[in-house]
């Protein structure tokens, strides 16, 4: 009963604990050495990954700390959507340039601190028409 992987009576030290605990971020950032990149990575939790260039993102609107949608106009309107948690951080390092790739982790699990900041989906929107 003590490896139960959510709180209860038994195992309230362990959850305790794993609350206190940060986990990292689903983004890399520039180090403070490395120039800032022409490109951002987006990563899908089925593996795929798909690249977008900085000077295509027009608008970045933040409804939420859970919603945060990149506006971007390349050859196609697209319009990138990131749902999850504690998302402020993702949105001001994007507007600042200094983000290489952001990670969907999927679905939430007790394994990841509710204060830390989670993806749990990308949504790719293509728009047609003018």
């Amino acid at each position: 009963m003590s490896s139960l992987p959510f709180p209860s009576n038994e195992n309230a030290r362990l959850a305790a604990a794993a609350d206190n605990k940060a986990a990292k971020p689903p983004w890399s950032r520039v180090k403070s050495t490395e120039p800032l990149p022409m490109m951002f990575q987006v990563r899908f939790c089925d593996g795929r990954s798909i690249s977008y260039s900085y000077c295509d993102l027009r608008e970045i609107r933040v409804r939420d700390a859970g919603h945060v949608q990149l506006c971007l106009l390349g050859m196609e309107k697209t319009h990138v959507s990131v749902t999850g948690r504690n998302l402020s951080e993702l949105a001001e390092l994007i507007s600042s340039g200094k983000i290489k790739s952001f990670s969907e982790l999927g679905p939430r699990t007790f394994d990841r601190p509710e204060s830390s900041p989670s993806i749990d989906k990308v949504t790719v929107e293509t728009l047609t028409g003018p």
